[in-house]
C-alpha cells in the first residue's frame, strides 16, 4: 500500500465538471494497493495519517498532527504511484493491485478512516480533476 500525503490549505475533486468533494486545510491523499495488502496495512495506514505530524505548531516546528489542527482528509484512488517508468518511456503499472481487488480495499480504507477522521473521497476508478493549493509544499511517501 503507498500513499502520496500533500499538505493542503484546501484541495477538491471534480467528475464531469462538478464538484465532488472539498476540504479546507488538511491533506489530499492519494492512496493505491499492491498483492500482500490487507485490513493490517489499512488500519496502520489510518493511525499514521492520524498522528503523522507534519503542521506548524507556534514556533514553526512540524508537531501538529491532522487531529491537532481538526483539519480533513481529501483521499483519491491512484493506481499510478506503483508505476515502473525505469525501462523504457511507457510505464508500467503491473504492480498495482487489479481494480476488483483495489476497491474493495479502498472501501475498506475510507470506512475506517472515517471512524476516526474527517474524510472526503473522489470517486474510484473515475476520471477525475484534482485542484489543490499545497501549504509547503509538505509532500510524503508513505509505504505501508
Amino acid at each position: 500500500m503507498r500513499l502520496l500525503i500533500e499538505r493542503v490549505k484546501e484541495a477538491s475533486c471534480k467528475i464531469d465538471n462538478i464538484v465532488k468533494s472539498s476540504i479546507s486545510k488538511g491533506f489530499l491523499t492519494y492512496v493505491c494497493f499492491e498483492e500482500g495488502d490487507d485490513i493490517n496495512k489499512i488500519n496502520k495506514a489510518v493511525y499514521k495519517l492520524s498522528k503523522l505530524r507534519i503542521f506548524e505548531d507556534d514556533n514553526h516546528k512540524m508537531n501538529l498532527s491532522i487531529e491537532d489542527i481538526n483539519g480533513e482528509i481529501l483521499i483519491i484512488s491512484s493506481f499510478s504511484l506503483y508505476a515502473d517508468a525505469l525501462s523504457g518511456n511507457r510505464p508500467s503499472f503491473s504492480r498495482s493491485l487489479t481494480y476488483n481487488k483495489s476497491i474493495e480495499l479502498y472501501n475498506l480504507f475510507i470506512e475506517n478512516a472515517k471512524k476516526i477522521l474527517k474524510i472526503k473521497t473522489g470517486e474510484f476508478g473515475a476520471d477525475m480533476e484534482i485542484s489543490a493549493i499545497n501549504d509547503g509544499p509538505v509532500s510524503i511517501i508513505l509505504d505501508i
